[in-house]
């Protein structure tokens, strides 16, 4: 195949591979902050990560400057100094290419087309649209209103968006609906300690840990690292409240790559055949 179409290929197998493929990350002034944020957040000097790197001090004041560019090889390096496990390194990508694999970002009140609220609201199980890393909820359709009205997105006006974190820990519904709640909140708090600092606004992430703290079970979700297979896992079983019944979904979310221009990350929920294989040792407890 042709050079692009190759890339193309080895990217979709998985970012071990997409770092495989390009000897060196091109700058991007976001992953030096990013860098800088996250070595803050955990107490770690330059000098300490350094060393830790096996690179000279200097050298590493320019790669979190962004004066040089940072190897697949450092970047490796970097998230084990960092507790950023190497297996979350397409994401880690994802901050250095943006036009590649996209960390939703933006401003609140998000300004969504009318194209792409339409075509949240054709599809027939629950959606939303959600800022990433954060889980900020800015649409849903009307079947993910009806089965979590809980995550219902906030009024126009409303001075901060409903945050799917926030909601998790701190309303009933979450935990009396979800039956592997503690799967999912673990594996959405595990995901803001890695990637937020230095991509979530200081003063939202502030805002979102404070309020999630509130639940005696933060600390131990916090502070507990998560292995792949169970980050991975897709399975999300949820009680319907009326019925009783038990509901099996799998979790996929979704960047748009046409149009590349959205901003903003799609989640959905589909059936799932009961007793698919899922690691979730929570699932059934």
């Amino acid at each position: 195949p042709a050079p692009d179409r190759r890339l193309a290929e080895d990217f979709r197998k998985g970012g071990q591979q997409v770092l495989g493929v390009f000897d060196s990350i091109p700058e991007q002034p976001l992953l030096g902050i990013y860098m800088r944020y996250r070595r803050e957040t955990l107490g770690i000097t330059q000098e300490e990560t350094a060393k830790r790197m096996f690179v000279s001090l200097s050298l590493y004041r320019k790669l979190e400057s962004g004066e040089r560019m940072l190897t697949a090889e450092r970047l490796s390096d970097w998230c084990a100094v960092m507790d950023a496990p190497s297996w979350m390194l397409e994401k880690m990508v994802s901050l250095t290419m943006p036009k590649i694999v996209k960390v939703a970002r933006g401003v609140w009140p998000p300004v969504l087309r009318r194209e792409d609220l339409d075509h949240l609201q054709a599809l027939p199980y629950p959606a939303f649209y959600h800022r990433f890393p954060e889980y900020e909820v800015l649409a849903a359709n009307s079947a993910a209103t009806a089965a979590f009205p809980w995550l219902a997105p906030a009024p126009e006006g409303s001075e901060r968006p409903v945050n799917v974190i926030e909601q998790m820990m701190t309303v009933s519904e979450a935990r009396e609906s979800l039956v592997n709640w503690d799967t999912v909140a673990h594996r959405l708090l595990f995901t803001l300690r890695v990637l937020a600092p230095g991509v979530v606004a200081p003063e939202r992430l502030t805002q979102i840990i404070r309020t999630c703290r509130t639940n005696p079970e933060f600390e131990r979700m916090w502070n507990t690292p998560m292995d792949e297979d169970l980050y991975t896992d897709s399975l999300m079983l949820v009680r319907d409240p009326e019925a009783g019944e038990l509901r099996h979904f799998t979790m996929r979310a979704y960047n748009a790559y046409h149009p590349q221009d959205c901003s903003y990350q799609l989640f959905v929920l589909t059936p799932r055949t009961p007793g698919t294989a899922t690691v979730d040792p929570f699932a059934l407890a």
